[in-house]
């Protein structure tokens, strides 16, 4: 019998396609979600083949029946060029627990993957990476519908009272340079927001 085929439905994780986006001359950061949809606990470790690119924390864990479990991915700087072919990826590796202790540490799950010697009861679901060459672009109209006319007034009334001169200052008309680029921030946000909601379990 394929134990793969009869496992493949152990955990479920979002997003199976990771994508960061230029440039590179900065850290950038994704959430990998995974859920357990078991009565058993599972086991996980995280394998990269690009791992002096990339920190991943937690790299294992335990997820409890029914629960789900993120890991944080940090894109750290690196020269990139266009020309060349990146094939990163991360292997989500995950067990069933055989063990009933609910507080294991790092060590003891790492340990006990590296004790199965059965290749078979490992199983994997592999998380593909899109490395873009250029910087994300939402259209216009999807940036209003993220920031609608009245969002600004909205945030300036949250903030605290000064005295009369900064208050000014604050109604005055944002540069155009400045709020758009406030609002590429918001929209990389939520497209994050947006592939994890969305994505593929």
């Amino acid at each position: 019998m394929d134990l793969s085929a009869l496992n493949a439905d152990l955990i479920s994780v979002c997003p199976q396609t990771m994508i960061f986006y230029a440039p590179y001359d900065r850290t950038q950061n994704r959430v990998i979600t995974m859920l357990n949809p078991t009565a058993k606990r599972l086991l996980f470790k995280i394998r990269s083949n690009a791992a002096l690119h990339y920190r991943v924390v937690p790299n294992c864990g335990c997820i409890e029946p029914y629960d789900t479990s993120e890991v944080a991915v940090s894109l750290n700087y690196f020269d990139f060029h266009e020309d060349r072919g990146y094939n990163h990826r991360f292997m989500v590796l995950y067990i069933r627990s055989p063990h009933n202790d609910a507080n294991m540490t790092a060590e003891t799950i790492l340990c006990t993957f590296k004790q199965l010697r059965d290749e078979a009861k490992i199983n994997h679901i592999r998380v593909s990476i899109e490395l873009q060459p250029n910087p994300i672009c939402i259209p216009q109209a999807e940036l209003e519908v993220l920031l609608p006319p009245d969002a600004r007034n909205m945030l300036l009334a949250k903030l605290p009272v000064f005295g009369e001169e900064h208050l000014r200052h604050l109604s005055a008309p944002i540069k155009r340079k400045r709020r758009c680029s406030w609002l590429q921030t918001l929209a990389t946000l939520a497209v994050i927001v947006s592939s994890l909601v969305g994505g593929k379990f």
